[in-house]
């Protein structure tokens, strides 16, 4: 904690920003209570003649002694940008715009690899049904897939996944729900063709912190707490 707040103090350039406390599994018999700590901040500031954003985060899971992850993102005319680094050999460039016939463009690349991914998608309606289609392309596996999403009502949305080169009937579909119980957030996955899933409670109303709930299916439950701290 008292690291976390040092380097909140000596970067300089935090205008708002949160401090995290989580804890480990509370169900389990382990002695450990505290997990991580984790640290964000964010500024607003003039680059490329624009208004930009820089994030910071500290996650002392990742690195104990300096800043894990830093974002600087804004917009160029038409195109948004997001620069990402870990602080390591690899430094990640999104870029992201939308044509004039709303097709949503995306490229991303880095300075180890080059051009990593392209995707377009497109929102349609299938059977009056609106469905987000998406299809993308990695360089590096030669993967090419075929994304169709789409909202379907009470609290339910789902994905289905093609791979091209795949047999039509082998898609990968998932099925999420996010709904409330009493006023506490209730959030459900579901995986049709493995069988995997995963159930998730989430209360920030009983005490003055964020207790999780969560399962995967088949597997043990685990509850967690986190505390937070906005400045």
């Amino acid at each position: 904690m008292k690291k976390a707040v040092v380097i909140a103090s000596t970067i300089g350039v935090a205008s708002a920003g949160s401090i995290e406390l989580l804890s480990s599994d509370l169900s389990g018999r382990g002695t450990k209570v505290l997990d991580n700590v984790k640290g964000k901040w964010s500024q607003t500031l003039k680059f490329l003649g624009a208004e930009a954003k820089v994030d910071a985060e500290y996650d002392r899971k990742a690195r104990e002694n300096f800043l894990s992850e830093a974002t600087i993102s804004g917009k160029v005319d038409d195109v948004n940008y997001e620069l990402k680094t870990g602080f390591g050999d690899t430094h990640e460039l999104t870029l992201t715009t939308n044509t004039a016939e709303n097709i949503a463009l995306e490229v991303v690349a880095d300075n180890s690899n080059g051009l990593t991914k392209v995707s377009a998608a497109r929102d349609v309606k299938i059977q009056g049904q609106d469905v987000n289609v998406e299809v993308s392309h990695a360089r590096q596996s030669g993967d090419s897939k075929l994304k169709f999403s789409s909202v379907l009502g009470h609290g339910v949305s789902g994905e289905t996944t093609w791979q091209v080169g795949n047999k039509l009937t082998d898609l990968d579909t998932e099925l999420n729900y996010e709904g409330a119980v009493n006023g506490r957030d209730l959030k459900a996955t579901l995986n049709p063709k493995s069988g995997s899933g995963n159930v998730e409670y989430v209360d920030s109303k009983s005490i003055d912190a964020t207790i999780t709930a969560s399962m995967d299916l088949g597997g043990k439950p685990s509850l967690s707490l986190k505390r937070a701290w906005n400045f």
